[in-house]
């Protein structure tokens, strides 16, 4: 099994925030500093797309959680240093566009704990390859 060779770290910033103060924080960050940049993943060599799609889907359609939000602040460090962990078909409903998922494990410490991540890479027919991001949630 692959070991991280690099886990990113963070303070929380964002405590007491509602889901929408947090979904607001997370879309003007992407869209500020994140919107159109690349990031090569070291483990498979893939260049990664920042492109505003994904970061109105981070912020606006998916589960939103404080935690989620912190990240967002070194998405870039997680999505590099991630490792691919397997392949995921395309959904009957998706766009035939998607051809489907690269699934990748990543690690952060936040606030000296290390947290799992779970990074899903939607990848296109253009060969264009585009994120999503999850913390795992202890149930």
């Amino acid at each position: 099994m692959k070991q991280f060779e690099y886990v990113p770290e963070i303070t929380s910033e964002l405590n007491d925030k509602t889901k929408m103060e947090l979904r607001k924080y997370v879309l003007e960050y992407y869209r500020s500093k994140l919107k159109g940049k690349e990031v090569v993943n070291k483990d498979t060599g893939i260049t990664i797309h920042f492109s505003m799609t994904s970061g109105r889907k981070t912020a606006m359609g998916e589960a939103m959680y404080q935690k989620k939000a912190e990240m967002i602040r070194i998405l870039p460090e997680l999505v590099e240093n991630a490792i691919y962990n397997n392949f995921g078909k395309r959904k009957p409903d998706e766009s035939q566009e998607i051809i489907g998922y690269l699934n990748f494990k990543g690690r952060c410490k936040l606030d000296g704990k290390i947290e799992n991540i779970r990074i899903a890479v939607q990848f296109q027919k253009s060969a264009k390859f585009y994120y999503n991001i999850e913390i795992n949630m202890i149930k």
